[in-house]
C-alpha cells in the first residue's frame, strides 16, 4: 500500500501478532515476522517506519535483533517499540532502553488499544 506508514511486528506469539495487526491494519501497512532473523530480513527488504518487537523469542531474540540493528547502518535508524510478556525490572528496562533506536518499552499485559496508541506516539516522535 503505497504511501502508508509501514509497521513491522516481530512477535513469536502468532495470536498476539494477529491481534496487534488487526488493531493497526486499518491505518497502517503492517507486516509480521515471528523471529528476530525474520524481522531483520523484512527490515532489509522493505524498510519499515517502525518495528514493534517482542524480546523473548526462540532462536534469535529481540536483544540479538537490536544488537544487529546497531551494527547495520541500514537498520540503525529504524525506531523500535519493545513489547514483552515478562515482568521488567528497572535493570532490564534500562538495559533494553540503552539501545538508541528504542522509543518505548511496553508490557503485553497492557490493553491492545493502549499499545497501539503508544506505537502511534513513538511514530510521531520518530518523524
Amino acid at each position: 500500500m503505497e504511501g502508508r506508514t509501514r509497521i513491522l511486528i516481530v512477535e513469536d506469539n502468532e495470536v498476539f501478532a494477529a491481534l496487534l495487526k488487526e488493531v493497526l491494519g486499518d491505518k497502517y501497512d503492517v507486516a509480521v515476522g515471528h523471529t528476530g532473523l525474520q524481522g531483520i530480513a523484512l527490515c532489509l527488504e522493505s524498510r519499515p517506519d517502525i518495528v514493534v518487537t517482542d524480546i523473548g523469542m526462540p532462536d534469535f531474540d529481540g536483544i540479538q535483533m537490536l544488537k544487529a540493528f546497531q551494527k547495520d547502518p541500514r537498520l540503525a535508524s529504524i525506531p523500535v517499540v519493545v513489547l514483552t510478556a515478562t515482568h521488567f525490572t528497572q535493570r532490564s528496562r534500562t538495559e533494553v532502553s540503552r539501545f538508541p533506536q528504542v522509543r518505548n518499552v511496553l508490557s503485553k499485559t497492557e490493553r491492545v488499544d493502549f499499545i497501539a496508541e503508544e506505537i502511534e506516539r513513538a511514530l510521531d516522535r520518530a518523524y
